[in-house]
């Protein structure tokens, strides 16, 4: 793999990969953040529309946004010409774009630099119906359901984040020979177990949304009186759960966003994580939620839903239990179940962290993704 052409001397002569986020980053989107971080062989410009304030410090001098309002502006129609001239200067070998909208947005951005697009779809971007993408009212989704199929054509490679979402992508057209899974990874070394778990300490950690089963967890701990749940995250559907849990005093905890090394002692002391993830109403869904690979990689065992990928991070009775979507009593059920057995929670956290290991390294997975992109740019699909 050839360097980066006419690098000064001591600069980083490693290939350039354009990373787009249009904002970068939204605090829930750590996945975006550890995919920049972990690149070995190339090297990662952080392309977007607006600098959301969570790149970190060693990232920074690779951001490239827009410096005006009117330039975001511009970008937000689909004009690049400011971002284009910077980032041709950095000879980026493709882009990368998170998000089906996104890499909408930034397939012209690819045209004129002459490089390949890569997408990665994880999730809303595939699941959520058209006509509900239409009516959204936001620009990115709207442009998303009028022009999904020059995405579809023109995508270099289209990457899912689960096998059950690579069903749902070619189903909707996505071509089977661009388009395959690739798990996210996380960090084995930042999420650890933990050797002081608190009995009863229900750990529940994602943005407050419809998808994610909140309010079907609130009703299954009102079923357990020896459960002590703890939210983690934020969103439109903060307040009403507040007022859900109300009844249940201080048996629930609601402590908004969280630095990731907080959600992580968190996993370090909880006893399971609970994610009963459903389809919401407009058809959002999950990919694979990295909170349940994170909560393996701490050996923590995790009571989930049968529901898009997560049965390819939870293996029902070996590192946790599925349950069927919206049933408050399943999930109580084996809630208890793993409440009433440390020996339990400790055999299937082991599994949970050899399952971790096996399919979901960070590092492993980035120099997969690393191969996938020499692959793209030789134009061989891999």
């Amino acid at each position: 793999m050839e360097p980066a052409p006419d690098a000064p001397p001591g600069a980083d002569r490693r290939p350039a990969i354009a990373i787009y986020r249009a904002p970068l980053f939204n605090p829930s989107e750590t996945f975006v953040r550890a995919h920049a971080e972990a690149l070995a062989r190339y090297r990662p410009l952080l392309a977007g529309i607006e600098d959301k304030g969570n790149v970190p410090p060693k990232l920074r001098d690779s951001l490239v946004v827009p410096g005006s309002a009117a330039g975001r502006q511009l970008a937000r129609l689909g004009i690049w010409r400011g971002m284009t001239e910077r980032l041709r200067r950095e000879q980026p070998c493709l882009v990368h774009a998170h998000f089906s909208p996104d890499a909408l947005a930034a397939l012209p951005l690819a045209r004129a630099l002459r490089v390949p697009l890569v997408a990665t779809l994880h999730g809303y971007d595939v699941t959520r119906a058209r006509a509900r993408m239409l009516l959204s009212g936001r620009l990115s989704w709207m442009r998303y359901g009028l022009r999904r199929a020059a995405l579809v054509r023109e995508g270099a490679l289209f990457l899912t984040v689960s096998d059950a979402l690579r069903q749902v992508a070619l189903a909707q057209g996505f071509p089977a020979e661009r388009t395959v899974t690739h798990y996210l990874g996380v960090d084995l070394e930042r999420f650890t177990a933990g050797n002081a778990r608190e009995p009863g300490l229900v750990l529940h950690v994602g943005r407050l949304v419809e998808k994610k089963g909140t309010d079907v967890l609130i009703d299954a701990v009102a079923r357990i009186h020896d459960a002590q749940l703890v939210v983690i995250g934020d969103g439109p559907e903060r307040a009403r759960l507040e007022r859900r849990a109300a009844g249940l005093g201080e048996r629930v905890r609601f402590l908004g966003s969280l630095a990731a090394g907080d959600v992580a002692e968190w996993m370090r002391r909880a006893s399971f994580l609970a994610a009963p993830s459903v389809t919401a109403r407009d058809g959002d869904a999950e990919g694979l939620p990295t909170v349940i690979v994170e909560a393996a990689a701490s050996a923590l065992p995790a009571v989930g839903t049968r529901h898009s990928g997560i049965p390819e991070a939870i293996i029902d009775d070996e590192t946790g239990f599925l349950v069927p979507e919206r049933d408050a009593e399943a999930l109580a059920a084996r809630m208890a179940v793993l409440l009433g057995s440390v020996d339990l929670r400790e055999r299937m956290g082991a599994a949970a962290r050899r399952l971790a290991e096996a399919r979901f390294d960070l590092r492993a997975q980035s120099a997969r993704l690393e191969t996938i992109y020499d692959e793209v740019r030789g134009q061989i699909r891999p």
